[in-house]
């Protein structure tokens, strides 16, 4: 859906409004977008949409039902690069994947509360938090208590695998691992029904 540029009617509908108040939502230069031509009808590209909707409190999911979001959260840009294009390698062409990667734990919590992703690819070992706590808060949000987790690490002792569900961990792999195994990993996860996954107790970001 990225890319695509929508009518008043189509906004109107995501929205909940009519078209006239999506109207004057341009004529006041309340939400950006163009004419075609002078006096044309108005047209709405996405990007600005989702901007609008994010500062009125309008919920994306009415916007994105069609996106899948991934978000890769490693301090090793090894890491950032090679999985993305793992990923994007196996998706189906007909499928809207987005890929978004922190390196932080703290930009990776300001990612996830501005997209609400499907699934975290989670360092259990980050730079500035530990991977569990941002696995904690994600999964004590009413947005993505549903969202799936998958931790990584080549640090962690079997006994600590064990306990990665208690913070809400829905699956692990050791680094280094294979892109396949990844890659399979990742759409397994996707497909699990809702209520499969782990929540921890209600801390929140």
């Amino acid at each position: 859906m990225r890319g695509r540029v929508f009518t008043t009617g189509e906004v109107a509908t995501i929205c909940g409004v009519s078209s006239d108040t999506v109207s004057r939502w341009f004529d006041m230069g309340q939400i950006e977008g163009y004419r075609l031509g002078p006096g044309g009808d108005r047209r709405i590209p996405y990007e600005s949409l989702r901007k609008f909707m994010l500062a009125h409190g309008i919920p994306l999911e009415r916007l994105e039902t069609n996106e899948t979001k991934i978000l890769i959260v490693d301090d090793d840009p090894f890491y950032l690069d090679i999985i993305p294009d793992a990923i994007a390698r196996k998706t189906d062409k007909n499928k809207e994947m987005v890929v978004l990667t922190a390196s932080t734990g703290f930009d990776a919590g300001a990612l996830i509360v501005e997209h609400n992703p499907n699934l975290v690819i989670m360092d259990i070992h980050l730079s500035d938090i530990d991977g569990r706590k941002v696995c904690e808060r994600l999964k004590s949000r009413h947005e993505t208590r549903h969202a799936r987790v998958l931790g990584i690490s080549g640090l962690l002792e079997e006994d600590e695998i064990g306990k990665l569900k208690e913070y809400g961990f829905d699956d692990f792999l050791r680094k280094p691992f294979s892109l396949d195994v990844l890659v399979e990993k990742v759409f397994r996860l996707l497909v699990l029904p809702p209520g499969s996954v782990n929540r921890p107790k209600n801390i929140g970001f």
